[in-house]
């Protein structure tokens, strides 16, 4: 009876994760998709004419890469016989 109630449990969970893997971009999806097409921003408030922002670079993202590359490398030459207590 434990044995099956796991595989009930595991189910459930497995049905949930599911669920929510899915519901989430559809729910996005659906909010986006709304009557006015514009793109609302908050920086560009106040101002009288119709203001556009430059579009931002992915400079800040390719930095990030780089710092992530060097950290998931760096660990390939860490000796193996080194103890935890160096």
């Amino acid at each position: 009876m434990i044995r099956k109630m796991n595989r009930l449990h595991r189910l459930f969970l497995g049905a949930f994760v599911l669920y929510c893997t899915l519901a989430t971009p559809v729910s996005v999806w659906a909010r986006s998709d709304e009557s006015d097409s514009s793109v609302y921003d908050a920086r560009m408030q106040g101002y009288a004419s119709p203001v556009q922002l430059d579009s931002g670079s992915t400079a800040l993202t390719w930095l990030l890469l780089i710092v992530l590359a060097v950290v998931a490398l760096g660990v390939l030459f860490k000796d193996a016989k080194r103890s935890h207590l160096d």
